[in-house]
């Protein structure tokens, strides 16, 4: 490791340490999102709705979590506002299993803002660790089409569910392809310090 790094703030420290203690899960991360992505490209329709299938199976598990948590949290402060979260998650997750077509707007809409918030994370990661590794661009690369990507499909929410499946497929692609190559980077890095 160099001077600079090691007068770095405990934050810089705490990412650049976890970027290099972990570079094995962006590979893994990476290779899975290229497998999603080459699947929703060759099976755009199947993977829309299976898809909204698993989103509302989530969201209906999470709910049941929620309310079963509730009551068993007996006394305890804002147990209800988990309680009543909990019963509406329910209410969505069954709305979405008995309609897996029209849950798929919704199901955009999550995309949507779990890709603007993933790329906004991988953004400030490499900012964070922008000193120790000269292959950040990759994240600032990847944090702003994940962003972008998240915009688009806010603005066009009606989009068709094969275009969707072929946008996500394109974006899990990209976003693999990245990952894995900032995998690469990291993990040079971490051998170059062991050098």
């Amino acid at each position: 490791m160099n001077t600079a790094a090691k007068n770095e703030s405990p934050l810089f420290q705490d990412a650049l340490d976890f970027a290099k203690a972990n570079w094995w899960m962006f590979l893994l991360g990476g290779v899975l999102y290229i497998l999603f992505g080459i699947m929703a490209l060759m099976r755009p329709v199947e993977t829309l709705l299976a898809l909204s299938v698993l989103f509302a199976c989530f969201v209906l598990v999470d709910g049941i979590v929620n309310v079963i948590r509730a009551l068993g949290a007996k006394g305890a402060d804002g147990r209800w506002w988990v309680f009543f979260a909990g019963l509406l998650s329910i209410l969505v997750g069954l709305f979405a299993l008995l309609g897996p077509v029209s849950t798929a707007l919704l199901f955009v809409f999550v995309v949507a803002y779990q890709a603007i918030l993933f790329g906004v994370a991988t953004f400030m990661f490499g900012v964070s660790i922008r000193k120790a590794v000269s292959g950040e661009w990759v994240l600032y690369v990847t944090g702003i089409l994940s962003v972008v990507f998240g915009l688009l499909l806010l603005l066009a929410p009606g989009v068709g569910g094969l275009s969707l499946s072929l946008m996500i497929g394109a974006w899990a692609l990209a976003i693999g392809i990245l990952r894995v190559l900032f995998a690469f980077r990291v993990r040079s890095l971490v051998r170059s310090a062991k050098a």
